[in-house]
């Protein structure tokens, strides 16, 4: 009854900012913790791209290389990391990724200094450990050698997600019992793997790694292995979270001239998107937002934007709060205008004209989203 009762708070506390969660993963985070110029940037980065969730890597490469996160004095620069991201940049959870339950014994240590300062504290165990991929698996392999054999396992996929649902279902037990939220990340799992994830995670984090968020057709990027998801919803309640990759393999080309919000936008409500699906599986599904990877290419991306957007005028948007109205300078130079809200939810799209009337939205903040050919120009606006 207990850890019932954990787990129902913990699944309300998922839920009880309606906000769409925007992940992030940080890569490279130990060239970044400690270095005032490097954090600062990546909070701006996050508070500037609608970014409200950090999942952190190099955690233990930071407790064996740089200082002991589990010892309250030393580990102060990474409190004062997170209780700054959250109390001044909009974050609202923070991740550390490990490839097994073990990597996170420090983390809970780390957590228990905290006990009554939750913008200080870890909010989510993400489990990273590709099960499918043989890469990985086969014999002689990274994790043959270091997780299967000596656990008595074999050098299979199979036998990599025994050793994976073993962590997992540990980390939901801890979880429950500590208001943490268990994560995962999937890539090309079965059927019948699909099911016992759902049965011992929180949260699910499925990759979708395409160079477009349309295929020719024009199909939505949903349909990419699209089976997955209606897999992990045949049976079991599921939280999930898409992941779109900025890596010069995946969207880095598109996102040169497509905001970051348009993927998870088109992947919700393009053509044959999720809305689109229809089926009682769907009852099963709730997605919580989306996720990019990863930090430093995006920035990359960011800077090779802040150059190009010369371009484009400096201010090219301008906006009459009393008749609600847009003037575009030059419009004719543009190939269309999108208007996104706080949440990164795409709320209309437009055609280029000298005037945009507003005069139907709601009070708030809107990201308004100007592209030529080549280059994409933001600018933030309030209606009151």
């Amino acid at each position: 009854m207990k850890n019932y009762f954990y787990a129902l708070i913990l699944f309300i506390s998922i839920y009880a900012n309606a906000q769409t969660t925007v992940g992030l993963y940080v890569n490279d985070f130990k060239n970044i913790l400690g270095n005032t110029t490097a954090e600062t940037e990546l909070l701006n980065y996050v508070q500037t791209n609608g970014f409200n969730y950090l999942i952190l890597y190099n955690l233990t490469y930071i407790h064996n290389n740089i200082f002991s996160v589990d010892n309250i004095t030393t580990s102060l620069p990474l409190a004062n990391f997170i209780n700054t991201a959250k109390t001044s940049y909009g974050i609202n959870q923070v991740a550390v990724v490990g490839e097994k339950n073990s990597s996170f014994d420090k983390i809970k240590i780390y957590n228990s200094f905290y006990p009554a300062e939750p913008n200080k504290r870890f909010d989510v165990f993400n489990l990273e450990f590709e099960f499918w991929n043989s890469n990985l698996t086969d014999p002689g392999e990274y994790y043959c050698t270091t997780y299967l054999i000596p656990n008595g396992l074999p050098c299979t996929n199979a036998g990599a997600f025994d050793f994976y649902d073993d962590q997992l279902a540990l980390m939901k037990v801890y979880g429950d019992a500590n208001n943490i939220i268990s994560e995962t990340y999937i890539g090309s799992p079965t059927a019948a793997q699909s099911d016992v994830i759902t049965q011992n995670t929180h949260r699910v984090l499925v990759h979708y790694y395409r160079t477009s968020d349309v295929y020719g057709s024009g199909d939505s990027i949903y349909q990419y292995n699209s089976h997955r998801i209606e897999d992990l919803a045949t049976n079991n309640n599921v939280i999930i979270m898409p992941i779109f990759s900025g890596q010069p393999a995946h969207m880095y080309t598109w996102l040169l001239s497509n905001p970051l919000t348009q993927a998870y936008d088109t992947f919700i409500n393009g053509t044959n998107g999720y809305d689109d699906q229809t089926g009682d599986w769907k009852d099963n599904v709730t997605f919580d937002g989306y996720t990019w990877y990863r930090y430093t290419t995006l920035l990359e991306i960011s800077n090779t934007l802040d150059i190009t957007t010369n371009a484009i005028e400096e201010k090219c948007v301008f906006y009459n709060q009393e008749t609600k109205t847009i003037t575009l300078k030059n419009f004719n130079s543009y190939n269309h205008v999108a208007v996104y809200n706080c949440n990164g939810a795409l709320i209309s799209s437009f055609n280029p004209r000298q005037e945009l009337l507003l005069n139907t939205f709601e009070t708030g903040i809107y990201i308004i989203s100007v592209h030529t050919k080549n280059d994409v120009f933001t600018q933030q606006i309030s209606i009151q």
